[in-house]
């Protein structure tokens, strides 16, 4: 009998264990599809143009690998978002993680067209300042090499932290 209770209780605990792991993965977001592991943008606020720094930043920011991927919104390899020459762009910027060298980290633009002809001045100036502060909260990172072909709206070249800051205030607890 004791045999018994002890196979149902172990039964019980397993299912429910397998029924919470089903449930965190079905409904829990991973760290790269929300905005708390990054810095965002919200213009025109009562703030002005403000940059927010993400809640759950200090979570990965130890990881260049992760950030990227917050950045990104996706794990996958930047390379497979890359729009053909022949065809429009579709996919908004990705970066790639090309090195790190002293305080510099250098990241190519993917579908950089996208970046310089689309998104407007405004837009690439947050794609841009987003990347840039979510890049620096990795250790020993003050600037970041955006390595991409420039165009109307935006140009290539290394950023800081206080490039921006003559456009954007810093807030660390948005309310709308």
């Amino acid at each position: 009998m004791n045999n018994k209770k002890a196979i149902t209780y172990i039964t019980i605990a397993a299912v429910t264990v397998i029924l919470i792991i089903l449930l965190i993965n079905v409904t829990g977001k991973k760290y790269y599809e929300s905005n708390d592991y990054t810095w965002n943008t919200v213009v025109g606020s009562k703030d002005g143009d403000v940059l927010i720094r993400g809640k759950k930043i200090d979570k990965i920011k130890k990881d260049i690998n992760k950030l990227i991927n917050a950045l990104n919104k996706s794990e996958k390899d930047p390379e497979t978002f890359r729009t053909p020459a022949d065809k429009e762009p579709i996919d908004p910027p990705k970066l790639k993680l090309k090195g790190i060298k002293g305080q510099v980290v250098e990241v190519e633009v993917i579908n950089d067209e996208h970046l310089t002809q689309r998104m407007g001045s405004t837009g690439a100036e947050e794609f841009l300042a987003s990347a840039t502060f979510t890049l620096t909260e990795y250790d020993k990172i003050k600037f970041v090499n955006f390595i991409f072909e420039g165009g109307d709206h935006a140009e290539p070249g290394l950023y800081s932290r206080e490039y921006f800051l003559k456009n954007w205030n810093i807030i660390n607890d948005f309310k709308k």
